[in-house]
């Protein structure tokens, strides 16, 4: 397994005197979370899970996909808050994209609903982790355009959630 491990989440990272709460997703279907692999690049997805704030009565259904059209996210993650899995001796940083439009988090508007292909999706009630076995990893990435990484969350009441995905990145 050669490449960085690196992870994130979908909200900002806990500051010296609180700890966030996560994001607040409202009824329906938008975008969590997303990963902006740039053209030529390669990244394996390790792990994603979810933790949502309250059972819901109603499942919430979370799919983690890929598509060629980035979705416009609430806010954009920084090389700060994607940050490395393991300790980085070399003080490696992702070479994701890092923008609203490429690797952010938030409420995204889901821009096209265009999978190039599905990964995961789930009904989770209240929490849920995906670690694939045997280094089996699905790979994101195209040679001749971009490709975001998308997960995304569609519920029947208001709820707030944390998301988190890990990854090596091959690129």
């Amino acid at each position: 397994m050669a490449g960085s491990q690196f992870q994130c989440w979908n909200s900002a990272l806990s500051t010296t005197t609180t700890i966030n709460a996560g994001t607040s997703y409202p009824t329906g279907a938008t975008c969590a979370l997303q990963l902006g692999v740039p053209s030529g690049g390669l990244i394996q997805l390790i792990e994603w899970g979810v933790s949502l704030g309250t059972v819901q009565a109603t499942a919430a259904v979370l799919e983690v996909a890929t598509t060629a059209t980035a979705s416009t996210m609430t806010t954009a993650h920084t090389t700060t808050t994607v940050f490395p899995a393991i300790n980085s001796l070399n003080g490696s940083t992702s070479r994701l994209t890092m923008s609203t439009t490429a690797t952010g988090y938030g409420t995204g508007t889901i821009t096209s609903n265009t999978t190039l292909r599905p990964i995961d999706r789930q009904q989770i009630f209240s929490a849920y982790v995906k670690l694939w076995p045997l280094e089996d990893y699905p790979q994101v990435g195209n040679a001749s355009a971009a490709q975001y990484l998308q997960f995304r969350i569609n519920t029947a009441a208001t709820v707030t959630a944390f998301i988190y995905a890990r990854w090596i990145e091959l690129i």
